[in-house]
């Protein structure tokens, strides 16, 4: 076997080699093909997404895999190790290597198929349901326990409800078992114990301690894991487990993943931090589970913005309103409030519970496998459903109890940080113990506990407060949470381990020994034997330092009298590697993926009714992780983002990979071949490492930031105009940003940006220039309405149309294609084109998207990503058109270009043969880069104008104007384009294209109080809106668009726009298509404070772009 790891080892060498050597020339040949592949493709995909580019994907995916050595020979042990699979070796690791291959493969059908049996693996680690219990249980019956020790109160549940939902009390998880896993019940017991030790012959709890658990030095975590990931699994470890201090052996939480840390473990509790006002929100800034308070404050911060998360969907599922339900609470009676309130409550937590789901597979387990430190965006995916091979359907959703061994699992105090430790004796010392009393002794530490839960626990959730913080008007300041959750990201944790357990814990863990002896706990060999693991055969397999073998053997004895919680503290760790990034005892890492399995699996909210359904279209799509976003896979990214934005600015490493602390992040990005460490922004202190043109982060304010406001219209117009010198936007730089891999691809310097920005204005005016476009623009729109239109069955009238998505969208993308830059778009008139219409109009979107409408940070490093992919391979186009207008010769890309190009006239060519001449003292590649500026980026705002325009006279109150507006375009009149613009202005003043901007002072405007530096929003639409709610289409004032260039160069864009609009309105008997089909899905929202318009698209996401609204006529 290790002549054959050697040889494969040598072939992925030499065929990496190969590839590195040949890679242009196989590129370009496999574009070509793709190319041709592509242009004798059917124009009409019958509803099928188009497979453009499959070659070139597949030599890319090839080129990843062989980047990374698939077969090497530290791998040979773990496969050797299949021999024993009843009781594997896991010191060889062949779970990690495993795991490491399927995310090396990711992209290939073989990672799915092992995936599939390594869940089936460790979901039936476990027995589902549990076969024992600490004592006997009653799954017929529902309580509802108060995560206050033994407090019961009764349930009430919603009725007449039609959606699936989370009971306060855990049950109902399993119909036909109704009690599983839910509050109150008793812990399950995994592996009955048939050891013969008896407990009084254990050694003394505090002499183990003191022996083997007890911290000398403090020991920074491996891999450079944060304490921020320790903060959160406190969420999730608290979440599960709540022992009761009257009965050991009952949980007062349930067993899901349910967030009850946030919501409670009864109606009592969640009533205590629901709003119940009609709009399903929780009061602000607060949870339910006063044992957080305890935990170190990251902990506490990161559920805060569970709880904002919470009401954030909330208020969005109000605003999208996708099954028109939901009115304003104010309006209602009080039982319809209570029913309206139950129901945006409800989904609203699936949802947050998705997020929790996602961010401990994302993040959590991705830091566990060490994904994110080696730059992969695969994760297991335990929800997925699947068949066995005898074809029946793989269980899930059959519930859950978690058993006293994996309460003992995860005791993972050695990972305290140095800060927390601090933080922790700190507030011992803050508890009041009488003089003599030591918190490390057991009545010592129960008498600190129970004053400081009396300190921090007194009142409502809503007036806790941690860390020392306060609240303002009831919530916690941005400034404050944000300082938590940085600290805790560049506070290394401690590593696992023997002889790394802090003193301050000492009597938490005696106590833990004593409660597990009470459990009657197996030994760890016996817990190894249930895990399919090899029993250790003496102290010194188990951990080999003399200095933890030694006194363990002289306590115990035996290997096999070993117990659990101990043999799991002090076992050896593991190291950094292939697979593993938490690093913890060999034990452990095998069965927290079991569990981590089983918790998601099990349970029916994460999995058969996790659907867009019970959660909205919406909320679904938005709890899913999204693979572009920078953070190779993480989920807790997009909560940083959202709700502490002015703190974790655009580009933030602190955001993406918040579980690791940068210093690790930048060595592991500086790694990684497709990877940049100039894609994030780092703390100051990284700026000598990254050089020229880094951006450091700014330091988190002392005080919450405020953004500055202009929105009376006369300053607003201003601030666009004539002062728009006393402020910078960022359109520019992410216009450059767009372009700029590809300059450096060729080799070219900065000064190649000067020469695009001089020569700029005159390419723009070259397109956009005369009024030899109106006809064109008339006879398109025209082909499309017809080329796109279907009938009702046995009946030519009335055709219908989706007037924005086939032909609004399309007219700029053909216009652009075939007229200006050559692309080869195909459709019937182009059949030989390779890029799809709908597929080349998305990409215009994402551009525009980037370039122009202010995105989140959340979506900001996707977008990015996809503009400059995207401008790479339009700028390509556009180039060798360039080349072929001024050369009989051409490379074999262009030859391929050409004949696609045959089966129609190409304008195109035409046009950059006379641009190419027109515009000297450039290269190809600069002026290709201008054209693309004067088109693309701004295509999908101009398609956004028009639609707003159609879609605001099609409403029925707007009969008159319309009909005004076909007589005058009809009728021929000299200044008919002057007058309809009129009525288009006006439109886009009472439905602004864009609602605001985003500007930053460069001096100082004191008639708006607004500083140097300052960031400022610009209210377009409350400035538009001061002028009047009633339209008036004689009105010259209104702000049209911040933005002048591009499409919206004002004679290209008043001219080719009534055109459009006339067009289309003029079609005989133009009217919306019954029902929702014929209406925008949109919705409004609120954006500093302002009402700004965004659209739910057919994929479940919110987008500015109109998506789709089909026309009878």
């Amino acid at each position: 076997m290790l002549l054959l790891s050697s040889l494969l080892h040598f072939l992925f060498s030499l065929l990496a080699t190969l590839m590195s050597i040949f890679g242009t020339l196989i590129r370009s040949l496999a574009r070509s093909i793709d190319s041709r592949n592509a242009s004798l493709a059917s124009v009409d995909t019958d509803g099928r997404r188009p497979n453009t580019h499959a070659l070139e994907k597949r030599l890319d995916n090839l080129w990843n895999v062989l980047s990374k050595d698939l077969i090497t020979p530290e791998d040979l042990p773990a496969f050797e190790s299949l021999k024993h699979l009843d009781a594997l070796d896991d010191r060889q690791m062949l779970l990690e290597v495993v795991l490491t291959k399927m995310a090396q493969l990711s992209k290939y059908p073989i990672s799915m198929k092992i995936q599939k049996v390594v869940i089936d693996l460790l979901y039936k680690d476990l027995p589902h349901p549990p076969v024992g219990f600490l004592s006997s249980v009653d799954i017929t019956r529902t309580i509802a326990a108060s995560s206050q020790p033994d407090a019961l109160t009764p349930p009430t549940m919603p009725k007449h409800v039609h959606y699936a939902f989370r009971a306060a009390d855990g049950s109902n998880y399993n119909p036909l078992v109704p009690g599983i896993g839910k509050v109150g019940s008793p812990y399950a017991r995994s592996v009955p114990s048939t050891n013969l030790t008896p407990s009084t012959t254990l050694p003394d709890p505090e002499l183990v301690f003191d022996t083997l658990l007890k911290r000398d030095k403090f020991e920074p975590h491996p891999d450079r894991i944060s304490s921020l990931f320790f903060a959160f699994a406190d969420l999730v470890i608290h979440s599960i487990f709540n022992t009761s201090h009257s009965d050991w052996g009952i949980n007062n939480t349930s067993s899901y993943l349910d967030l009850s840390v946030l919501y409670g473990n009864s109606e009592a509790e969640l009533d205590g931090v629901r709003a119940n006002d009609g709009t399903g929100k929780l009061k602000p800034d607060c949870f339910a589970d006063v044992r957080l308070l305890m935990m170190p404050p990251a902990s506490c911060a990161l559920l805060i913005l569970l709880n904002r998360n919470h009401n954030y969907v909330a208020q969005k599922l109000f605003d999208i309103n996708e099954f028109g339900g939901f009115k304003d609470p104010s309006t209602l009676l009080p039982e319809d409030k209570k029913i309206q309130d139950d129901e945006i409550f409800h989904r609203s937590r699936l949802v947050n519970c998705g997020y929790f789901m996602q961010i401990i597979l994302g993040d959590y387990v991705g830091a566990i496998l060490g994904l994110v430190r080696d730059g992969y965006d695969w994760r297991l995916d335990p929800l997925m459903e699947m068949r066995e091979l005898d074809h029946s359907v793989s269980p899930r959703g059959e519930g859950n109890v978690v058993s006293v061994e994996f309460n003992l699992l995860y005791r993972w105090h050695a990972t305290l940080s140095q800060g927390n430790v601090s933080w922790l004796e700190s507030e011992i010392a803050s508890a009041g113990l009488p003089e003599g009393v030591s918190a490390t002794s057991i009545p010592g530490f129960r008498l600190a506990a129970a004053n400081l839960a009396k300190k921090y626990g007194s009142g409502s959730p809503t007036e806790w407060t941690f860390a020392g913080l306060s609240r303002v008007d009831g919530k916690f300041k941005d400034t404050d949470l944000a300082n938590i959750i940085q600290d805790a990201t560049n506070d290394v944790a401690g590593a696992y381990g023997a002889r790394g357990i802090p003193e301050c814990m000492r009597a938490i863990e005696v106590l833990g020994m004593v409660q597990s002896r009470k459990w009657g706990t197996c030994s760890l060999n016996e817990f190894r034997k249930f895990m399919g693991l090899k029993p250790y055969a003496d102290f010194k397999e188990w951990n080999p330092d003399e200095k933890v073998h030694e006194p363990a053997q002289a306590l115990y004895g035996d290997i096999d009298r070993l117990e659990l919680h101990v043999g799991l503290a002090a076992e050896q760790t593991k190291v950094p590697g292939n697979g593993a990034g938490l690093c913890p005892g060999y034990t452990i890492s095998r069965a927290i993926l079991s569990d981590a399995v089983c918790l998601v699996r099990g349970d029916r909210f994460l999995t058969t009714d996790f659907t867009p359904f019970n959660f909205t279209a919406w909320g679904w799509k938005d709890c899913q992780y999204d693979t572009e976003d920078g953070s190779y896979g993480g989920m807790l990214t997009k909560l940083l983002f959202r709700h502490l934005p002015d703190y974790y600015p655009t580009g933030s490493v602190l955001a993406h990979f918040p579980f690791t602390i940068p210093q690790k992040m930048f060595e592991s990005i500086s790694k990684n071949k497709n990877a940049s460490v100039h894609n994030y922004r780092w703390p100051a202190q990284f700026e000598k490492q990254l050089g020229d043109g880094a951006k450091a982060l700014p330091a988190v304010p002392k005080t919450p930031y405020t953004w500055k406001r202009i929105d009376s219209y006369d300053a607003v117009k201003a601030a666009l105009t004539t002062e728009a010198s006393s402020f910078t936007s960022n359109v520019s730089n992410r216009r450059e940003a767009t372009v700029e891999p590809l300059l450096q691809q060729r080799k070219r310097d900065s000064a190649s940006l000067k020469t695009i920005q001089a020569k700029q204005a005159a390419v723009t005016e070259a397109i956009v220039a005369g009024e030899q476009w109106t006809e064109w623009f008339k006879k398109k729109t025209e082909w499309l309405i017809q080329n796109h239109s279907f009938k009702q069955i046995g009946s030519d009238k009335p055709e219908y149309v989706d007037i924005v998505k086939d032909v609004i969208n399309l007219l700029p993308v053909h216009w652009i294609c075939e007229e200006i830059t050559g692309v080869p778009l195909k459709s019937d008139a182009n059949p030989r084109g390779t890029m799809y219409e709908q597929e080349t109009c998305k990409k215009f979107q994402d551009v525009a998207r980037y370039i122009y409408v202010d995105s989140t940070p959340v979506d900001d490093f996707k977008f990015r990503d996809r503009s400059r992919k995207h401008a790479r391979e339009l700028i390509g186009y556009i180039e060798e058109g360039l080349e072929s207008a001024e050369s009989h010769f051409s490379s074999l890309g262009g030859d391929v270009l050409e004949w696609v190009r045959l089966s129609k006239k190409s304008d195109s060519a035409k046009f950059l043969k006379k641009l190419r001449s027109s515009i000297g003292n450039t290269s190809n590649t600069n002026l290709a880069i201008n054209v693309f500026n004067a088109t693309v980026p701004t295509a999908a705002l101009f398609s956004k104008a028009v639609a707003l325009v159609v879609d605001y006279f099609l409403d029925d109150a707007n009969k008159a104007a319309k009909a005004e507006i076909v007589r005058i375009y009809q009728s021929n009149e000299s200044d008919a384009a002057k007058k309809i613009m009129g009525y288009v202005r006006e439109v886009l003043r009472l439905r602004p294209i864009l609602a605001g901007v985003y500007r930053t002072a460069v001096k100082p405007v004191p008639a708006q109080n607004i500083n140097l530096q300052d960031w400022v929003f610009v209210d377009i639409a409350k400035a538009n809106s001061s002028l009047g709610q009633t339209p008036d289409y004689a009105r010259q004032q209104g702000i049209l668009t911040p933005y002048e260039d591009g499409l919206f160069t004002p004679k290209f864009f008043d001219t080719i726009v009534p055109v459009i609009v006339g067009t289309i309105l003029s079609k005989e008997g133009l009217k919306r298509a019954a029902g929702e089909s014929g209406k925008l899905t949109r919705f409004s929202e609120d954006w500093h404070g302002t009402r700004q318009e965004e659209y739910v698209n057919t994929a479940g996401l919110v987008t500015p772009w109109p998506d789709a609204m089909i026309a009878e006529y």
